[in-house]
């Protein structure tokens, strides 16, 4: 699937951060829009809880496993609102004419203390038969081992391509990319290029992110690179930036080089 692309889009540019369970749905409109335009390139969704699961998945500490009863109404509260955010952002894309279908990572993905074991894709691979976007997310998952956990976005569309062989990833963020610092000078700066080991300044740091934020994207985003995968992070609130990443035009972002 040389030609594939795994498109994520961060909970920060789906959802408003500061208010819980608040859809950012005329940025998902926009966003289908601008995929319809590209329709039918190879695509793979996966989008973050954002304000919808980060706030409950921390409360209750999911991310340890089953030790406790809050953990337990904690994994459940969890997946109940990862599948209402899922089935939100597939409602705002498809109405805007942009075939997806949501599947969200628990149906598909058993881990193993934290780490991906089992993942059956047979129903991406229908889907993109006939030209329908699979939009699956970060989720509370079942784990053999702890018995359930947080399985990061971030994690799952990396995966996806190194396993698919996937073309290109991109990760839309609401910022224009990775900021770096100048040794010398002390500037900081937009880096149309990032390679390991280069200093990044971190703006913003949002205390509900359980799944590690910017820096776990391009920890993540270089293990693609890594493998040949073509990676960028770019800004999917100005309209024709992911458009201009999936056609292999120039844009503003920034390109992981491993």
């Amino acid at each position: 699937m040389r030609e594939l692309i795994i498109l994520k889009l961060g909970g920060s540019l789906i959802t408003e951060k500061d208010k819980p369970f608040t859809l950012r749905r005329e940025v998902l409109k926009a966003l289908g829009e601008e995929l319809r335009e590209v329709w039918p390139i190879p695509l793979i969704i996966v989008h973050g809880g954002g304000s919808y699961a980060h706030p409950v998945a921390k409360q209750y500490r999911v991310y340890e496993g089953y030790k406790t009863s809050e953990n337990f109404k904690g994994f459940i509260e969890t997946a109940k609102i990862v599948r209402r955010l899922n089935n939100e952002v597939v409602e705002a894309l498809t109405d805007s004419g942009f075939p997806a279908i949501g599947i969200p990572a628990s149906t598909f993905i058993i881990t193993k203390n934290g780490k991906i074991e089992t993942c059956n894709l047979d129903s991406f691979f229908t889907a993109l038969d006939i030209n329908i976007t699979p939009v699956t997310c970060g989720d509370a998952v079942f784990d053999r081992v702890l018995k359930f956990t947080i399985l990061s976005g971030d994690t799952i569309a990396s995966y996806l391509s190194i396993r698919l062989r996937a073309k290109k990833v991109i990760y839309a963020l609401d910022v224009d990319g990775v900021y770096v610092k100048d040794r010398v000078t002390g500037e900081v700066k937009l880096a149309e290029k990032l390679t390991p080991g280069m200093p990044i300044e971190v703006f913003k740091v949002v205390e509900e992110d359980v799944t590690g934020g910017i820096v776990r994207k391009i920890e993540e985003g270089f293990e693609a690179a890594e493998k040949g995968i073509e990676v960028f992070l770019v800004n999917g609130l100005v309209r024709g930036r992911i458009k201009s990443v999936i056609l292999g035009e120039e844009t503003i972002g920034t390109r992981l080089v491993y």
